[in-house]
């Protein structure tokens, strides 16, 4: 799933009108899960070096 994906899928849940908070509420979302994705894959990786 890319970011896009990702945002299109958010604004799927939510009912009413936008604002940019949920936006910026979806993007911190976004980030934090692809930098746990990120730091999970660094410590595969370490494991796999030692």
């Amino acid at each position: 799933m890319n970011e896009t994906e990702f945002l299109d899928y958010c604004k799927s849940q939510i009912t009413g009108h936008m604002t940019e908070e949920d936006i910026i509420t979806m993007l911190t979302a976004w980030g934090s899960i692809k930098y746990s994705q990120g730091y999970t894959n660094g410590l595969n990786e370490k494991e796999d070096i030692e």
